[in-house]
């Protein structure tokens, strides 16, 4: 777990590298979706609202992947608590790519319930590709 003595600015988080597969993204869209079909698990309607021959991942998937970078960073206690992830995604995520989501600490503020930490977080595919960029935050003592 990081301690305010422990972060500095432009310190990295440990990295998350996620294979995605048909499997995953049809696992992870059933726990969420109320059998609703959609683009992330039916390919005909992917086909047919965007023009794709898959499903796509759903961001949620990467928000998860980052979620889990902050976890290892600043401890499950303290970001299960306190923390945040806002992600803007920039391509598709489809079966067969490779997601690592990276990060460093890019501020931190102090609060009336600790200081709070900004971690700048990307998420690139195998092919060095930028899928999504965003913030987390967490509140420490």
């Amino acid at each position: 777990m990081a301690s305010r003595t422990e972060i500095e600015p432009g310190q990295t988080i440990p990295s998350v590298t996620k294979e995605i597969t048909e499997k995953s993204i049809l696992g992870f869209e059933s726990t969420g979706i109320l059998n609703l079909e959609n683009i992330h698990n039916n390919p005909e309607l992917a086909a047919k609202r965007l023009g794709t021959t898959y499903t796509l991942a759903s961001g949620r998937m990467s928000i998860t992947f980052a979620t889990e970078c902050l976890r290892k960073f600043f401890g499950p206690d303290v970001f299960n608590h306190t923390g945040t992830v806002n992600l803007k995604f920039l391509r598709p995520v489809k079966a067969g790519d490779t997601i690592t989501v990276t990060g460093a600490v890019s501020g931190s503020e102090d609060t009336a319930n600790g200081t709070r930490v900004s971690v700048d977080l990307f998420c690139d595919n195998q092919d060095g590709n930028r899928t999504a960029v965003g913030v987390g935050t967490a509140v420490i003592n």
